[in-house]
């Protein structure tokens, strides 16, 4: 595995709608591959060799989770709006790096001292409303002279590190490590198949960059390239989520208990077909929350075939997630023999 690239991809800012940063990051991959690259006016990527009628597109979305400005008090401080699902419990007394014109500003989500907590608060989760920004400051003037507006991204300082022989941890790993999956297929990408890093995926309820892209590209068939749920760790059953790691890429067969894409059945067979050729483990889920872009894409004019294959990675939508080398390796050479047929 390339660290270096997966490393920068995953330390890369790019909250939702604001992905410039890692769609640069992602147009100069692409070129050294020598692909041709675009970005659309919905801020998607758009990479290819040569480009037909219909193409296949294997879309990977490059925005992450995150917070923004929301409002600046008399004494500094800074309340925000949470942007995509994220767990408060999460967020308590984290570091923040918020997005100015003037630069990067580091910041410290507050919250009540246990000291003075009462007992029910003690045993109660926190709500982000409740919750505040110190950066520092000590009156709204000088936060705004540090260029704090209404409107600023905030994200995550988490930074990407190797675990054990096989495992990595880091920041936006859903879905940078589809971003990476991408990048790696680029170098030997056949005639008529399109490498999209899709923009606002965790904000809506399905994807609205790769839906937007697909419209107007018109793909006989549609692969999101995502992260899966990894139930391996003791919170989880294996009913609640049955996927681990280590163990091969995940095929999503079903999303939102079927209010998103229901996997179509040619792709799957193809799919698990292409991976008993390849001898490669396959795992395979139904999931009741929950969506990638394949369930924005699905619908799009009379319907596109639509499929996510995944990598599965713990703790997702939280500041810090963990996945398994090998998983990615092998999604790899799957999709590479997959796309060259």
């Amino acid at each position: 595995m390339d660290y270096e690239l997966m490393k920068k991809l995953s330390e890369a800012d790019g909250i939702s709608s604001n992905e410039d940063e890692i769609a640069k990051i992602m147009v100069e991959e692409f070129k050294k591959s020598g692909l041709k690259t675009e970005i659309d006016n919905f801020g998607n990527v758009i990479a290819y060799k040569v480009i037909g009628k219909n193409p296949l597109i294997l879309g990977a979305h490059m925005d992450e989770i995150g917070l923004m400005v929301k409002h600046i008090d008399d004494r500094g401080f800074i309340k925000f709006i949470k942007i995509g699902g994220i767990d408060d419990r999460t967020l308590v007394n984290q570091q923040v790096l918020l997005r100015t014109k003037k630069g990067l500003l580091t910041g410290v989500i507050g919250s009540k001292p246990p000291h003075i907590m009462k007992d029910e608060e003690r045993k109660s989760v926190i709500d982000y409303r409740s919750m505040f920004i110190d950066i520092g400051a000590l009156n709204k003037e000088e936060a705004i002279n540090m260029g704090i507006e209404i409107g600023s991204p905030i994200s995550f300082p988490t930074q990407f590190k190797r675990m054990g022989e096989k495992m990595i941890s880091g920041k936006a790993l859903d879905n940078r490590i589809g971003c990476y999956i991408l990048l790696k297929l680029a170098k030997e990408l056949p005639h008529n198949i399109l490498l999209i890093g899709t923009s606002q995926e965790e904000v809506s309820t399905f994807g609205k960059g790769a839906q937007t892209a697909s419209y107007k590209l018109d793909p006989r068939a549609f692969i999101a390239v995502d992260t899966a749920v990894a139930g391996d760790h003791p919170e989880l059953k294996p009913d609640d989520a049955p996927v681990a790691l280590g163990k091969g890429p995940v095929v999503t067969l079903v999303e939102a208990s079927a209010r998103g894409n229901v996997a179509d059945r040619k792709l799957t067979q193809k799919i698990i077909e292409t991976a008993k050729k390849m001898n490669i483990n396959l795992q395979l889920e139904v999931i009741e929350g929950g969506a990638t872009d394949a369930a924005s894409v699905h619908n799009v004019k009379s319907g596109i075939p639509s499929i996510a294959v995944c990598v599965a990675t713990r703790y997702i939508h939280s500041t810090v997630g963990v996945a398994h080398v090998d998983d990615v390796i092998s999604t790899i050479k799957l999709l590479e023999k997959l796309v060259s047929e």
